[in-house]
């Protein structure tokens, strides 16, 4: 059934029609979304409506309603003159009485319904309240159906959505998007004006979503009964909540421990799993004050979106060209503040101590934390906080062992795990091909090695005692950097063109890039470079499909979610794992557009022999690293 089986009434009035009976139910049940604007909404016509709801339910669809609150006159000005609210207790209190109007007003069914469809995220509520020029009520009443065919049904008239509504003489005019070009332009037009208004676009309206704890307190009537309705996609909904677990479980860790380190696989969700974790310690009044802090523009510029996009939270930014870390030590409570690394021993420094007993500190890619500079800046500055949330896919720093004490002893330790294994096991990231491409140093890379490995043995000798990670970075440089690699890739690609599709290709200089690019010129690839901030609309055109490849260094390889990425080339690889993870996250993200997605890995293994003694093992990297990506590049999903 669609909207089409409807009479196409252009006119319908409470006089000589049951306009529930005739209209409203029918619609419902036939469509996939009901957007209504409507002056009061009361608990009498939703029991009126119960069925066609239920039925909107079972099809999957969505119900958005703006209404507006019967409020006193002076609590309408208050709110007008620009108080917050979601958090406004004169509003928040009449939604509570609302509230429990609809369960006193209610028979149970269609509470259950109503609870039911708010926690499935089927009915979305939102508050208007006139301001500017307006002092009134919002008090217009008209609404647009559409189903699954795309068709659309607008009506506008007078009846409010309340069961006195269809005791008066009330009428509707409806609008069917299917009959001609003036009908489809009516129901155009009542769809923008509820679209502008939802998203707080009308001057003279101030529109809020619904206070959490009112949400949440409707959400709690799910408890008295099943679900009344089956809704579509109901099992896949359970297998999503089952492949998804393990977020609900390291929210619940944390939530124990109050601080740790949650190391996550890249794309298991780890912001939404810390966005979870701040509205947890919100709503439970644990956490008043939250900070987070992440190194790079884009992954702050990626939080920042998620926070718009997921919670209420005030946000403020201190950042790059964003200077707004005043305006949250002036007021932090109940507040978000993004700040760079580099700038939170400032920021931390002016933190009133209320703040702090009350906050939530989040490190993303917390590894990051350890760096010398951040130790001396930041050693017993995080350590305070009430909550402390570290983020990583790979939380340990390699050779070391300074900065990863640093982590422990500010944030905490490792609490909760979930591995690139478990997460392809389960489905969450895709599968990938593994392919090592052989190559063997050049003499001038052999000779580069055997003098940096007898620089290091005549200090020792010495009884200078150098570092030995000057020498493993030393030796990691030339083998990241040796051109021998470029042969074998240049024949690979020649007789695998696809696998430069959708691909990153991860270098150690810009320098070395210039070599790659050679390559992908010949064989018109359409790329193009990231290396610094400059280059940052590059990776908006990668992102939008504009580039099949990006060269790029370490910047990208960090929290930037591109689902479209197929394949990586690791021209640069290190030998602790930290960074192959990081890069491996950025290919096996699951793609809505490409269900069947498998990546591919392109990697470079050395395969000759150095005869030297070598303290570091790095001349051993390629083969511990082709072990270990074979390995998981046999691993299938189970679930």
């Amino acid at each position: 059934m669609d909207l089409r089986d409807l009479p196409t009434d252009p006119h319908l009035a409470t006089s000589t029609h049951r306009l529930l009976e005739r209209f409203y139910v029918p619609a419902l049940t036939r469509s996939i979304s009901y957007d209504r604007g409507v002056g009061f909404f009361t608990s009498n016509w939703l029991r009126l409506a119960a069925s066609g709801l239920a039925g909107l339910a079972a099809n999957g669809g969505k119900a958005r309603i703006i209404a507006s609150p019967k409020l006193d006159p002076d609590d309408c000005a208050a709110l007008a003159q620009g108080a917050d609210a979601r958090n406004d207790s004169r509003l928040r209190a009449t939604l509570n009485r609302a509230l429990e109007d609809l369960e006193r007003d209610l028979a149970t069914d269609t509470l259950t319904t109503l609870a039911w469809m708010v926690a499935d995220d089927l009915l979305d509520f939102r508050i208007a309240i006139p301001v500017g020029e307006l002092d009134g009520d919002f008090h217009d009443k008209f609404g647009v159906f559409r189903d699954t065919a795309g068709n659309a049904v607008a009506f506008h008239g007078s009846p409010n959505d309340s069961e006195r509504a269809f005791r008066n003489y009330e009428s509707i005019s409806i609008y069917y998007s299917w009959i001609d070009a003036r009908e489809l332009a009516r129901v155009q037009g009542q769809q923008e004006r509820f679209d502008l208004i939802w998203g707080n676009g009308d001057i003279n309206l101030r529109v809020y979503e619904l206070p959490e704890g009112v949400r949440r307190n409707l959400i709690e009537f799910t408890a008295r009964s099943e679900r009344p309705y089956q809704r579509a996609g109901a099992a896949g909904d359970a297998d999503n909540a089952r492949k998804w677990r393990h977020q609900r479980e390291a929210v619940a860790e944390f939530l124990r421990k109050r601080h740790g380190i949650l190391e996550m696989a890249t794309g298991t969700g780890k912001t939404r799993t810390a966005l979870a974790i701040m509205d947890e310690l919100r709503e439970r009044g644990l956490a008043k004050t939250f900070i987070v802090t992440a190194y790079g523009t884009d992954l702050l510029d990626q939080w920042h979106a998620e926070l718009v996009r997921r919670t209420s939270f005030p946000i403020f930014r201190a950042y790059e060209r964003h200077h707004e870390a005043q305006s949250f030590l002036n007021d932090p409570e109940g507040a978000v503040l993004l700040v760079s690394r580099q700038g939170l021993a400032e920021v931390l420094s002016r933190l009133r101590p209320s703040a702090v007993r009350d906050g939530l500190i989040v490190c993303d890619e917390v590894h990051g934390m350890g760096s010398p500079g951040l130790v001396s800046a930041l050693s017993g500055r995080i350590r305070p906080f009430a909550y402390r949330l570290g983020l990583s896919a790979t939380p340990e720093r390699e050779y070391d062992d300074a900065g990863n004490q640093f982590i422990e002893n500010e944030i905490g330790p490792v609490i909760f795990r979930f591995g690139l294994k478990e997460a392809i096991e389960r489905g969450i990231l895709c599968g990938f091909d593994y392919v090592p491409l052989e190559y063997a140093f050049s003499d001038e890379d052999r000779a580069a090695v055997h003098q940096a490995i007898r620089r290091y043995h005549a200090k020792v000798s010495a009884g200078e005692a150098p570092a030995v990670e000057v020498l493993y970075q030393e030796i990691a440089r030339i083998r990241k950097l040796s051109r021998e690699k470029l042969p074998p890739f240049r024949t690979y690609t020649r007789e695998h063109p696809q696998v430069l599709d959708r691909s990153l290709i991860f270098v150690e200089t810009a320098e070395y890039g210039m070599l790659v690019q050679d390559i992908l010129m010949q064989l018109n690839v359409d790329f193009h470079t990231y290396y610094g901030d400059d280059d940052r609309t590059n990776l908006g055109r990668f992102a939008r499909g504009d580039l099949e490849s990006l060269i790029t260094c370490h910047r990208i390889s960090e929290g930037i979610d591109i689902q479209s990425v197929n394949n990586i080339v690791l021209f640069a690889a290190a030998r602790a794992r930290l960074e192959t993870v990081q890069r491996l996250g950025r290919c096996l993200r699951i793609d809505p557009a490409n269900p069947q997605k498998r990546a591919v890995v392109v990697d470079f293994i050395r395969t000759d022999d150095i005869d030297e003694n070598d303290p570091t093992g790095e001349l051993s990297a390629d083969f511990e690293r082709r072990d270990w990506l074979s390995a998981l590049a046999t691993i299938r999903s189970t679930e």
